[in-house]
């Protein structure tokens, strides 16, 4: 993943989440907070929500991140980034819990309050691979190998 797509992800606070269910797709507008590595993202979900517990079953999703639509002909031309990965539930009272919410709370401070709610939980979704498009003939796909990602 190059320095374009990091700052890209790093840019935005919104994604399309699509998760995997037994009656088929879902998606669900998210908000997330890229990790350092540049390889994760963080997203608090409630159990209100129907993409959580598909979620929970199957920890495939994919991610869709895109500039907003500013009114230009030719909206295809936004940029966007497609991710797939794996969403892994982190656990409240451990050290990566902690360590995860400050990071989430200090690029989104108004969430706090869903913090102290009990029924949401914080996933990581590591990425495994995607697809930016920079614009008209600025594409380019790529894969995460697993000892990468490990390395964060």
């Amino acid at each position: 993943m190059n320095d374009e797509i990091r700052a890209f992800i790093e840019r935005h606070r919104t994604a399309t989440l699509a998760v995997c269910g037994p009656e088929g797709p879902l998606t669900s507008m998210v908000s997330y907070v890229a990790e350092p590595s540049g390889q994760s993202v963080l997203v608090h979900l409630s159990s209100l929500a129907p993409h959580k517990p598909l979620l929970l079953a199957n920890p495939a999703c994919s991610l869709l991140i895109a500039d907003p639509d500013d009114g230009r002909a030719e909206p295809m031309s936004l940029k966007r980034l497609s991710l797939s990965g794996r969403a892994t539930k982190i656990e409240k009272g451990t050290p990566e819990y902690e360590q995860a919410k400050a990071h989430f709370l200090a690029r989104i401070p108004a969430s706090r309050l869903m913090f102290e709610l009990p029924d949401f939980d914080l996933f990581r979704i590591a990425f495994t691979g995607g697809r930016y498009t920079g614009g008209f003939g600025k594409a380019v796909s790529f894969q995460l190998d697993a000892a990468r990602q490990a390395q964060g």
